[in-house]
């Protein structure tokens, strides 16, 4: 039976279980999952392991026995880390360096993305943490300090509030990214909570390197280099499955453990190569659910020319709003995360979402390919013209996956 279940569950309280699609029985459907889909959970003392065996620099508790204040950065919903279990352990080892809640309070790694709401960081969070320490949001417009200037003499401005502490903790996860080669490390800070203007000049120097190179990138180069300019600061990166489940963490000092996760990834969330285009491609996004048009641009290679591929996202909340790169009049243009002016090779993008918006096909490169479908029997009336030899692929998160290069 071509029945096939995505999660689509990450940060959306009314889904508990996998979405299922079944596709026709005469068609030819090549399934794809990461190796990390079949890797176990990692269990709290396993995590806790991990970061009291940091790779580089001192421990959170040997930091926080010279400390007095603590910042402990964390992502966004735009990305899939379950920080919350994570902070847990965070707090425990702060505490027994001597840390107490009243000097520990958290960011949220905003970027250039709208503030969250109190729903929004419990989601990420949990609501034990919200209810009982200071959760701010980053403000990309506000509330920054100059540290200084960059090798290309640009200025670096970071987040007041994290400056001000001298415990510097960052929670994030390490996945493949269309800009980046990989996001984790120093990104949770550059963008994450830097100024409007230091991030457009970092994005400017982006190369679209292919995932699954080590290969530095002017714009790592430049995250790496301002991550040193903020002192000693100690980064969590969870590796994460198309569940968002965290399957390997990665902790210590923010450059080394960055590279070693890194080498994990590489592997964990890469697809096999698919032998042949398909008529259709069906591609989940989850774990970054309100950037899902990242999960059509890794789709791409699998596709046939004038083929069409269906993107399943039920995010509630819609796309994220983007002040760096989103569309806010008509003038604007795309705000996908291939440059402006690309065409897909796909003829169709159907977007398959029991939550349509407009503003959303502004993400994608060619909104006028994109249609929207409520119901996955809508979707097989759209694509019933492909006839009963269809070729077909089912990916399972294209918003933290990638083709394995041969």
């Amino acid at each position: 039976m071509n029945l096939f279940k995505l999660w689509q569950t990450e940060w959306n309280p009314t889904i508990k279980t996998p979405i299922e699609i079944q596709l026709p029985e005469s068609w030819s459907v090549e399934f794809r999952d990461f190796p990390a889909d079949s890797w176990p959970e990692m269990t709290p003392s396993q995590m806790r392991e991990a970061i009291q065996h940091p790779i580089g620099g001192r421990t959170i508790r040997e930091m926080a026995q010279t400390g007095h204040e603590a910042c402990i950065v964390v992502d966004d919903l735009s990305r899939g880390t379950q920080a919350g279990k994570i902070a847990k352990i965070v707090l425990e080892e702060l505490e027994v360096g001597g840390i107490t809640k009243e000097h520990t309070r958290f960011v949220c790694a905003l970027g250039t993305h709208a503030p969250h709401t109190r729903a929004h960081l419990v989601a990420k969070l949990g609501k034990e943490i919200v209810e009982n320490y200071m959760v701010y949001n980053h403000n990309c417009f506000d509330s920054c300090v100059n540290i200084g200037t960059n090798s290309k003499g640009d200025p670096v401005e970071v987040n007041m509030e994290f400056m001000s502490c001298d415990i510097k903790i960052g929670i994030g996860a390490c996945t493949p990214h269309v800009m980046n080669g990989y996001g984790g490390g120093g990104k949770l800070l550059f963008p994450g909570i830097a100024s409007i203007k230091t991030t457009a000049l970092n994005h400017s120097r982006r190369e679209w390197l292919p995932i699954g190179t080590l290969e530095k990138c002017g714009m790592r180069q430049d995250i790496e280099e301002m991550t040193h300019m903020v002192g000693e600061f100690f980064k969590i990166d969870a590796v994460i499955n198309s569940k968002t489940d965290t399957v390997a963490l990665f902790a210590g000092d923010p450059i080394q453990e960055y590279y070693e996760a890194i080498k994990v990834v590489c592997d964990a969330n890469a697809w096999e190569p698919i032998d042949e285009e398909k008529d259709v491609v069906i591609v989940n996004a989850n774990a970054k659910y309100n950037e899902c048009s990242l999960a059509v641009y890794m789709a791409q290679p699998a596709v046939k020319v004038g083929g069409d591929i269906v993107m399943v996202n039920f995010c509630p909340d819609g796309q994220v709003i983007h002040y760096l790169a989103g569309s806010f009049t008509h003038s604007k243009g795309s705000a996908g995360p291939n440059e402006k002016g690309k065409s897909y090779k796909a003829g169709r993008i159907i977007y398959y979402t029991p939550y349509p918006d407009m503003y959303s096909t502004t993400w994608f490169d060619e909104p006028n390919k994109v249609i929207f479908a409520k119901t996955w029997e809508e979707i097989l009336t759209l694509l019933g013209n492909h006839g009963e030899q269809t070729t077909a692929a089912v990916l399972t998160d294209g918003s933290i996956g990638y083709f394995k290069r041969n």
